[in-house]
């Protein structure tokens, strides 16, 4: 049999033939896939491209570089992608795929920061999903993937990981995360994120009923942005101060901030949401009141600016429920009951407490006017289990955060003792050598004998009465601290342990009002050990708030007549003031037996006047002027003293005690 042979000529043509058929349509579609990327690059260059068409172009892009292996460049356009606007209701979860079909080649990037940046934007997606478990996730992951070179990144994923612990409950988790947030963004000199910070913490302080203290941080925001003309963040403090005002029952004082910030924000530029939302709540007050020409005209005044946004539309919370007080208070109450459930929907897709709050009150009232007394006795049970449910969750967050206060500041009271001492025994130290140096300068000097001697035993007699005083100081702490400790034990420490042993017997039918006692005495305990609301807000506003206290939690009946005196005397004497007043209401109420309680503080030509007067069984005074320490007076003649201040004392027996201090105000 005979083998048939190829020409060198038919092999080669053999060959081409292969090359051909195999490798030339490969080479043609990856010429192709360049083309087509490079094609809609240049089209992304259009500035004036629609939104629409941007997401559009920019998705087949991300495709297109995946398959062509280019995944650097396709994690940087997934992040574009997710700044890009898209108002189709899949838009979110369209994004969050895209961004986790980037992470599956995140072992091919190599930067930290573009690694960090999509687990980053990946957390965004998840939270504007309101998937907040994933993206807490996901916000840590961020926080794995940035190194020290990526601060800003670092800062702003601790900032939008405390608003995820927020909408989760988490408080104490958010308000760390909200200070690590802060501290960097101050250290990198970024002052307006470092306030946008503060803000979130103002928030998260009043959603969890501790209103003095985001009232505190909103007084600073609004006179920094004041001073610096920024009227849209002063129009904002003004409208979340409002919403507290509301929930504390203040509804003159909140009409009054929601109007006020509704004449500011005309005065200079804000986002084009924020009137339109500031608008719909004066409407929803007016309506609640039943003063429907006033809810009218701003629910109107709302529309129009609503049109200039494209965030608040007639699916917005503000707008439904405003517009369903304007129909109850017309008579339609089956339109309200509508709107009511499409704003209930709204707020537990978005998990807004107070919108869900509102809903509740308005479909218990819409339920009511038709005559649905079940439904309306339905909602009214609700809102009430959901407020109770809200009061607990505050209660347990304000022990937390009042109790990790106390702890900070107990290290700070130590770490201030042992720098007392070190300065002290340099003190003793520097003493010892000045005296072994008078001392050769004596011996060596024989005629400076009888100076010498005069000398020591003045400076003997120096040194008893500084052993006398010391000794009195030290006695003053240590009944202070034995007060803090009996305090603490008997009155906190009991109510702590009763509520264990009634969660542990399961027993917890009164645990939340022993558990109120126990917060409440924490909180008295840290007043008396450092005055915060001094620091906070001025002698004169820190005097209202404990009179006010006073007044609610005992039988005195309270009046006073208090001047703003801010900025006007040291912190010093501001503070030893306070603790006069103080000081002088314990006695009153330890000794007094009186009903009434009297406070006045005023400057009348540059002197101060502090005056505390009672009705009590009062004393006579000329029996008991040397008794100065059985009548508790001592402390108050010495903190007089110690601020330059004159004491005035007037008493009688059964007309009661008029204390007056005055100081001078330079």
């Amino acid at each position: 049999m005979r083998t048939q042979h190829l020409s060198v000529g038919a092999f080669h043509f053999l060959m081409l033939t292969i090359f051909i058929v195999f490798f030339f349509p490969a080479n043609l579609a990856a010429q192709d896939s360049i083309s087509q990327i490079e094609e809609l690059e240049g089209k992304l260059e259009n500035p004036e491209l629609p939104d629409s068409t941007r997401f559009e172009l920019t998705l087949q892009l991300i495709k297109l570089y995946e398959k062509s292996a280019q995944f650097k460049a396709q994690a940087e356009k997934s992040i574009e992608l997710f700044h890009t606007f898209n108002p189709e209701a899949q838009a979110d979860t369209l994004k969050k795929d895209i961004l986790l079909k980037a992470l599956s080649h995140e072992s091919e990037l190599k930067e930290s920061e573009l690694k960090g940046n999509l687990h980053l934007k990946l957390a965004g997606a998840y939270f504007n999903l309101y998937n907040f478990d994933s993206a807490i996730l996901s916000y840590s992951d961020a926080l794995e993937r940035f190194t020290n070179q990526d601060s800003i990144y670092i800062a702003d994923t601790y900032f939008f990981r405390a608003q995820a612990e927020d909408y989760q409950g988490n408080f104490l988790r958010a308000m760390q995360d909200y200070h690590q947030a802060q501290d960097i963004y101050e250290a990198l000199g970024d002052t307006e994120y470092a306030n946008y910070v503060r803000a979130g913490a103002a928030i998260l302080f009043s959603k969890y009923g501790l209103y003095a203290e985001a009232d505190s941080v909103r007084q600073e925001l609004m006179s920094d942005a004041a001073s610096k003309g920024d009227v849209e963040n002063q129009v904002t403090q003004l409208y979340n101060r409002a919403n507290d005002l509301k929930k504390q029952g203040l509804s003159s004082l909140q009409i009054k901030n929601l109007l006020k910030a509704d004449s500011l924000r005309q005065t200079g530029e804000v986002r084009p949401y924020i009137p339109p939302i500031l608008l719909f709540n004066i409407s929803k007050f007016f309506g609640e009141r039943l003063q429907l020409d006033s809810a009218e005209l701003y629910f109107n005044r709302a529309v129009q600016e609503m049109q200039k946004s494209s965030e608040v539309n007639e699916n917005h919370n503000s707008y439904l429920i405003a517009k369903a007080r304007i129909e109850l208070t017309k008579g339609n109450p089956s339109t309200a009951l509508q709107l009511g459930n499409r704003a209930l929907a709204q707020a537990e897709s978005s998990g807004d407490m107070d919108h869900k709050l509102e809903a509740f009150q308005l479909l218990e009232d819409a339920n009511e006017k038709l005559g649905n007394t079940a439904s309306a006795l339905q909602f009214l049970k609700a809102r009430n289990h959901f407020k109770d449910s809200i009061f607990e969750s505050n209660q347990r967050n304000s022990f937390s955060y009042f109790q990790t206060l106390y702890e900070t500041e107990k290290k700070e009271k130590a770490v201030l003792e042992k720098s007392m001492e070190v300065e002290n025994l340099k003190q003793v130290s520097e003493k010892r050598t000045t005296l072994f140096a008078f001392s050769m300068v004596g011996l060596i000097a024989m005629g400076g004998l009888g100076f010498l001697m005069i000398k020591l035993k003045s400076s003997k007699k120096e040194k008893e009465l500084q052993e006398n005083f010391s000794r009195e100081l030290l006695k003053t702490q240590e009944e202070e601290r034995k007060r803090i400790s009996k305090d603490l034990h008997d009155g906190l420490g009991q109510s702590l342990l009763l509520i264990k042993n009634k969660v542990i017997l399961n027993q917890q039918e009164n645990a939340g009002e022993m558990l109120d006692t126990a917060i409440n005495e924490l909180r008295s305990i840290a007043r008396s050990l450092h005055p915060m609301q001094l620091e906070k807000l001025g002698l004169s506003m820190a005097l209202e708030q404990m009179l006010d206290q006073i007044d609610r939690e005992t039988d005195l009946f309270v009046s006073t007549d208090i001047e703003d005196i801010k900025n006007k005397i040291s912190k010093n004497t501001e503070l030893q003031l306070y603790r006069i007043t103080q000081e002088a209401i314990n006695n009153i109420l330890k000794h007094a037996e009186a009903e009434a309680l009297r406070v006045i503080l005023k400057i009348d030509q540059r002197k101060l006047q502090l005056l505390i007067e009672d009705n009590g069984k009062g004393f006579d005074f000329s029996e008991k002027y040397n008794d100065f320490q059985s009548l508790g007076l001592k402390t108050l003649k010495e903190r007089t003293a110690s601020i330059s201040g004159v004491m005035n004392i007037t008493s009688e027996k059964g007309k009661g005690t008029t204390l007056r201090f005055f100081v001078n105000v330079s």
